[in-house]
């Protein structure tokens, strides 16, 4: 069965798909000076436990792209523009945070 849904609807449960990967990762969203992090819990995993980082002294909106591969491909968000674009509209959506840029 195929379903039609308009763009912003897509794009509304992609936001929905990120963020049920940060809830499934366990990721805490924290305050830190000028960043908003989002990251795992425990430091001593050996690997870096910041899995989305804003600094708002630069704009920079930073995201570990491998945990989000699997939802990107559901939505075909394939290239970096669209990875870059959906990740900063997230951002917006939740933060109510316009990011001047992104990095994968």
């Amino acid at each position: 069965m195929k379903y039609i849904i308009s763009e912003s609807s897509a794009r509304k449960l992609a936001y929905e798909g990120i963020k049920d990967v940060i809830n499934e990762l366990g990721l805490e969203r924290s305050e830190i000076d000028s960043f908003i992090i989002y990251s795992m819990t425990d430091d001593d995993l050996g690997y870096d436990p910041v899995v989305i980082e804003f600094d708002s002294e630069d704009g920079r909106l930073y995201v570990q792209i491998k945990y989000f591969e699997n939802i990107l491909n559901l939505f075909g968000y394939n290239t970096t523009e669209e990875q870059e674009k959906i990740f900063s509209d997230w951002l917006k959506y939740y933060e109510d945070i316009k990011p001047d840029y992104v990095e994968f």
